[in-house]
């Protein structure tokens, strides 16, 4: 079957981006790596500056443990359920470094690991180590930034994905409560160890966000996301249009003394699979997502989550059909 022009044109664009994206990843590592360096030689040069002023470089970090129950171990990934229940140990690590050569300009790199261990369903064991990197420079009309994210998956200990994202945002702010951010960004998926019979679900995708918070007269804020993507996928029976839309709320406030913040979310993803004639079936799914937590800490840098979600996941396609409740509480150690 011919490939319709707009997947011609799509699939273009993606290879003429390659040299862009490995341009702009290279470009924004000499920005941080020269930051660092700008922002090491003025605490070291200048004796006579302020505290504040000497805080170029800052580290940070937190490790977390938690126990977790899910009613219906699940791959969405891979459109798999298991409609059976299982507790998991949850563990997370987190090591991030700031670099601020200047008040305008900021820059971050961070590595992070995650891990989720199930008692039975050890076939579902994932594990995940990210890199991200950012670069952000406040003008007086908007804050530009650029950023990187790359993350590799693995499945029962084996690897399974390898998932990388650039892109550009602005940000500004609206009056004195409000501030809009947009980004948009490329996506690229590769699976690894896939059964020989199974479909190839590498792809590609354009993404488009746009943020909107309002902060209110306490601490709290609201937060609503309008979302849209379209990925193209080796096989066109994955290839989709997405749309969708993010609502937040977080309130902190304090109990005995100390901080307690509370967020309830809620997402709604829509997909639009390829049609027939595009050699897709027409799939379709609504993807609900509901989620609380709360976050009280005990002491300084220890903090007690107590987090649930729910997720119904509705699609024409019995696989992908399913509904996945998860609560978990663990403890998160900061500095």
């Amino acid at each position: 079957m011919k490939t319709p022009p707009f997947k011609r044109s799509l699939k273009n664009n993606f290879f003429t981006l390659d040299g862009r994206k490995c341009l702009a990843l290279a470009a924004a590592t000499a920005l941080i790596a020269n930051s660092t360096a700008y922002a090491s030689s003025k605490v070291i040069n200048d004796a006579g500056t302020t505290d504040e002023e000497k805080q170029k470089i800052t580290f940070s970090g937190s490790g977390y443990v938690g126990y977790r129950h899910d009613s219906n171990v699940s791959v969405s990934e891979l459109d798999t359920n298991s409609n059976v229940d299982d507790s998991a140990v949850q563990s997370k690590a987190l090591l991030k470094v700031s670099v601020k050569p200047t008040n305008e300009w900021e820059n971050e790199l961070s590595i992070s690991r995650a891990d989720t261990r199930y008692q039975t369903l050890s076939e579902f064991d994932l594990g995940l180590t990210t890199l991200s990197a950012s670069t952000k420079y406040t003008l007086d009309f908007a804050k530009l930034g650029a950023h990187y994210y790359h993350a590799s998956a693995t499945l029962d200990g084996r690897d399974f994905l390898t998932y990388q994202q650039y892109g550009l945002s602005a940000g500004k702010l609206l009056g004195q409560r409000t501030y809009l951010r947009i980004s948009s960004d490329l996506i690229d998926k590769k699976f690894k160890n896939r059964p020989e019979d199974a479909p190839i679900r590498d792809s590609e995708a354009v993404a488009l966000r746009s943020d909107l918070f309002y902060f209110f007269e306490g601490d709290d804020f609201f937060q609503i996301a309008l979302k849209y993507q379209n990925e193209d996928a080796q096989d066109n029976a994955f290839d989709y249009t997405g749309k969708g839309i993010d609502l937040a709320y977080t309130y902190p406030f304090a109990v005995f003394s100390k901080p307690l913040k509370l967020k309830v979310a809620y997402q709604l993803d829509m997909r639009d699979y390829a049609s027939v004639q595009d050699s897709g079936i027409g799939r379709e799914d609504d993807r609900q997502l509901i989620e609380m937590s709360a976050d009280y800490a005990v002491y300084d840098h220890i903090d007690i989550r107590l987090s649930t979600q729910y997720g119904d996941y509705a699609s024409s396609v019995d696989g992908a059909n399913y509904q996945e409740t998860i609560a978990e509480l663990g403890i998160n150690v900061h500095f």
